[in-house]
């Protein structure tokens, strides 16, 4: 006990070089939390949105003679109810099509008189209920005018360039943790090169290394548990703020992509985690450079 004592001497408890360390720290946490987690958020909303188009498809009735669509529609309605696989099918009505529309062509008028294609909802039992290109075929030789959507090829380049942002975000993370480790590595050897004669003082005094690394674990620990909980204070407001504005987008990809507030609570490990890897980052400099020393 009294060594440990000893060891704490030539560490002052305020440094100016080191007491920016901690918010530099708490900087690289927050880039890593709000990283990791818009990876996992992203991948969890693509998994549970793109379930929800897998199981429903969409046909539309395209034929200018009004009489014609309509009877057309009906034979479709006909197939898909018995169709094995198909839970419903339903027509949507002609407000809800306009409201499709109106992105792409404003504000329409119910009764404009606008020629619409008839769209009819098709629900699926299970994802591969139902072979899709058969289906198509026979829908096309019951009703000439119907074309049967799927989802799946502007789906698969959603999903791909969603993979690829994940990618990304996990190369930030790698990233991340490698500039926090090399930041400490350059902040314990700044430290060792200003109290290299008071290290070798101890060393003549019989000290060990394992003893003057203690001092620097301890004091690598705090920084990193510091800087480790600004980081995620400031990740958890920011995505709490996220969350609260993408309350009012409806049930899109961009509110599905982001993560629920009550699945943020593993967000309270990552200071540990921090103050656990500078903690061992100093140990493993120290020692290897108190063995350059001897």
């Amino acid at each position: 006990m009294s060594m440990w004592g000893r060891t704490l001497q030539f560490l002052p408890k305020q440094n100016q070089r080191e007491g920016l360390l901690p918010w530099v720290i708490g900087v690289m946490l927050f880039l890593c939390a709000l990283s990791l987690t818009s990876a996992l958020a992203l991948g969890r909303g693509l998994e549970r949105w793109s379930a929800g188009l897998t199981s429903n498809l969409s046909v539309q009735i395209v034929v200018d003679d009004p009489m014609v669509r309509k009877a057309q529609t009906e034979d479709a309605l006909r197939l898909l109810r018995a169709t094995p696989g198909v839970a419903e099918a339903s027509v949507m009505a002609d407000a809800d099509v306009i409201a499709l529309l109106s992105p792409w062509l404003g504000e329409i008028p119910t009764d404009t008189g606008l020629p619409l294609p008839t769209l009819i909802e098709v629900k699926l039992t299970a994802p591969d209920a139902v072979n899709i290109k058969g289906l198509g075929e026979r829908l096309m030789a019951t009703a000439s005018g119907a074309r049967l959507d799927d989802h799946q090829a502007w789906m698969t380049q959603i999903l791909n360039l969603a993979a690829v942002v994940r990618l990304l975000l996990a190369g930030i993370v790698v990233m991340v943790v490698l500039c926090t480790v090399a930041i400490v590595i350059f902040g314990c050897r700044a430290g060792l090169a200003t109290h290299r004669e008071s290290i070798e003082i101890m060393h003549l005094m019989g000290a060990e290394d394992r003893t003057i690394s203690q001092a620097f674990d301890e004091r690598y620990l705090a920084h990193g548990l510091k800087g480790g909980l600004f980081g995620v204070l400031m990740a958890g407001l920011t995505l709490y703020i996220l969350i609260r504005l993408a309350d009012d987008m409806g049930q899109g990809l961009i509110q599905a992509s982001l993560p629920a507030a009550s699945s943020l609570a593993w967000l309270a490990l990552l200071p540990v985690l921090s103050g656990v890897v500078t903690m061992l980052t100093a140990r493993i400099t120290v020692r290897r450079a108190l063995l350059d020393l001897m």
